[in-house]
């Protein structure tokens, strides 16, 4: 069962990785193949443009990581010094109620639900968690988008129960403090989606969003 499937990842030589890119996915499918992994090289050197002193792990990245640990009962993170090392031992993925999860003002609410949306399904129990941090940022997915494009192609997976992402609260760059609710069930098996026709476009919608300005201006 899954004692001895985490007896027999634990026996599995650790996986390398290097650099930063992928961090997200790499803990991800970790998480998910129940497979140790060790990355070097996290920005080991300064990135030129960057901020003085991005060595290592960012503060959107470190983040993260406290993430995982909320949904993933036992797993093992060690980070070194510099922030340029990474080991993370994958626990049970429990998911749970009633989670809050701070996203700072480095990286949007998606950067930090992205990452759930492929673990949630897999969890223990079903997932309800509450973001506070910016709705909307320039280099991550809106949560407009995650709501109206990515949990209804979720959904097709044969996911079935409560899923929503709800909006108490937008928060604007760079300093707006939104709220944002997720709820995805646990299930035990996906089942097969085939995308072959792409179907007609009915009809194109967009929505607007403002911050300190007046409703009329919209």
């Amino acid at each position: 069962g899954g004692a001895s499937g985490r007896r027999s990842g634990e026996c599995q030589p650790m996986l390398h990785f290097s650099g930063a890119e992928d961090l997200r996915q790499r803990v991800v499918l970790a998480t998910l193949a129940r497979r140790q992994i060790r990355i070097t090289g996290i920005r080991a050197e300064a990135v030129a443009g960057a901020e003085e002193g991005a060595v290592g792990l960012s503060d959107a990245e470190a983040s993260f990581l406290r993430l995982v640990e909320k949904v993933v009962d036992g797993c093992e993170i060690a980070i070194n010094e510099t922030g340029t090392e990474l080991r993370y031992r994958p626990g049970i993925l429990v998911g749970g109620a009633g989670l809050v999860h701070d996203c700072g003002k480095a990286r949007g609410v998606g950067y930090f639900v992205e990452p759930l949306l492929a673990l949630a399904p897999f969890a223990k129990r079903d997932l309800q968690i509450t973001f506070r941090g910016l709705t909307n940022h320039a280099h991550d997915v809106g949560v407009d988008v995650l709501r109206s494009a990515s949990l209804p192609l979720l959904k097709r997976f044969g996911i079935e129960g409560e899923m929503a992402l709800q909006v108490v609260r937008r928060g604007a760059p760079p300093s707006g403090v939104g709220e944002v609710v997720l709820k995805l069930p646990a299930v035990r098996t996906l089942h097969p989606l085939h995308l072959t026709d792409p179907g007609r476009v009915k009809r194109v919608r967009g929505l607007a969003y403002g911050s300190r300005v007046s409703p009329q201006i919209l």
